[in-house]
């Protein structure tokens, strides 16, 4: 139901005047030059004893005049043990798709060590240290919407189209940020959320929504597809079924290089995640290699998956949803799509938003405290929404309601 819902909201739009269609924004590269600014996102953690806190690199394209641009937010690569956000992988995405139009962001996130990995207590070790990296991204994308109200914007960022991604183990982190709610971690797993600050996180920078429009996974995995439902955003993925570090479909990770002394859980690779997610309707690609291994998606980065890449972020956000060069948005709407109830964070003070649906007619109105409102949708029927401020008409943002 849900992919039927998104290619009838595609559809609409695509025709509609409300909407751009990006202007030859997000798909080709046409900004020559990008700049990079260091911030640190959190000071919770620290990287290093000789390192404090935790920072990210934020490209955006030179000489730009959009102040509401879609934001990717990477993770680097290296087994949970190495690794950093100025790998050449890293560089290379945020530069490409800066150059495109977008903000992008390397991350740096807390690991462990080979040693703690090799000891007898490796599955919870490995175990922790994901959720620890989940709290840690969830933090730099409340760091964002924490700019918009507290510095006016200024990375020019539109809180309604952030995406989390990565390389390896920053993928395995990006899937289960994107696809874990509250509610649904298995009790196996309770005790890791419990001592990384629960499903948000104690990375810092609480207060502000950790919500993603989507994911985007070289080479990542889930614990289990069990996680996947059809209220998750949408995935695109790149894999190779050769992958003897994480399994295209379904393996513990390392096991397939005869590494099995370790005990690591086992994850589900991109083969499993794109199987689900159109079983259950979820909008998602993928692009599969069938040989080069765990590096085939950083050896053909440039010539392969950053355009697969872009060709589906384009049209997920050119058909989908408006660009506005003027201004930053005033609120932020999720879960999109929603069931019951949705979350409307209001980001520059607007105080009335009403809910039309397609023949134009009012079935909600809602006044707005500052900060994140919840409004009760159940009434609703299943189908394809608009919400607008009643203070800037002009503004509508589409939500479904599952």
């Amino acid at each position: 139901m849900r992919y039927v819902l998104y290619a009838l909201a595609l559809k609409l739009l695509i025709s509609s005047k409300l909407f751009s269609q990006c202007d030859g924004r997000y798909e080709n590269e046409i900004f020559d030059e990008v700049s990079k600014t260091i911030v640190e996102y959190t000071d919770v953690y620290d990287w290093s004893p000789l390192d404090s806190g935790l920072d990210m690199d934020i490209y955006q394209p030179v000489g730009d005049t959009v102040s509401n641009r879609p934001l990717l937010i990477f993770a680097h690569g290296g087994v949970y043990i190495e690794g950093d956000k100025n790998s050449n992988t890293m560089v290379t995405l945020c530069e490409a798709f800066a150059k495109r139009g977008y903000v992008t962001a390397s991350i740096r996130y807390r690991l462990t060590n080979l040693q703690s990995l090799l000891s007898a207590n490796s599955y919870n070790i490995f175990s922790q240290t994901v959720v620890n990296s989940i709290s840690d991204m969830k933090s730099a994308v409340r760091y964002f919407r924490k700019d918009v109200k507290n510095n006016n914007n200024s990375f020019g960022i539109n809180t309604n189209q952030i995406f989390v991604g990565g390389y390896s183990a920053g993928a395995v982190t990006a899937a289960h940020l994107s696809v874990i709610d509250e509610g649904e971690v298995p009790e196996e797993f309770q005790s890791y959320f419990d001592k990384s600050g629960g499903i948000e996180g104690n990375s810092g920078n609480p207060g502000y929504s950790s919500e993603v429009s989507g994911a985007i996974l070289l080479a990542g995995a889930i614990n289990t597809i069990n996680f996947l439902d059809e209220n998750d955003p949408p995935i695109v993925s790149v894999h190779s079924t050769d992958d003897n570090t994480i399994d295209y479909e379904c393996a513990s990770p390392l096991s397939n290089l005869g590494i099995s002394f370790l005990d690591l859980p086992v994850l589900c690779g991109s083969g499993k995640i794109h199987d689900e997610l159109v079983n259950i309707g979820v909008l998602n690609d993928l692009y599969t290699f069938s040989f080069g291994g765990h590096s085939a998606p950083i050896i053909n980065l440039e010539g392969t998956v950053i355009p697969f890449i872009s060709d589906f972020l384009y049209d997920l956000i050119c058909q989908s949803t408006s660009v506005d060069e003027q201004k930053s948005p005033l609120f932020s709407v999720y879960p999109n799509p929603c069931q019951n109830y949705m979350n409307i964070e209001n980001l520059n003070r607007t105080n009335n938003v009403v809910v039309v649906d397609l023949l134009g007619k009012i079935v909600l109105e809602s006044q707005l405290n500052t900060g994140v409102n919840q409004i009760n949708t159940s009434a609703l029927y299943e189908g394809v929404y608009f919400i607008y401020s009643t203070d800037e008409i002009s503004e509508k943002q589409l939500f479904i309601k599952n």
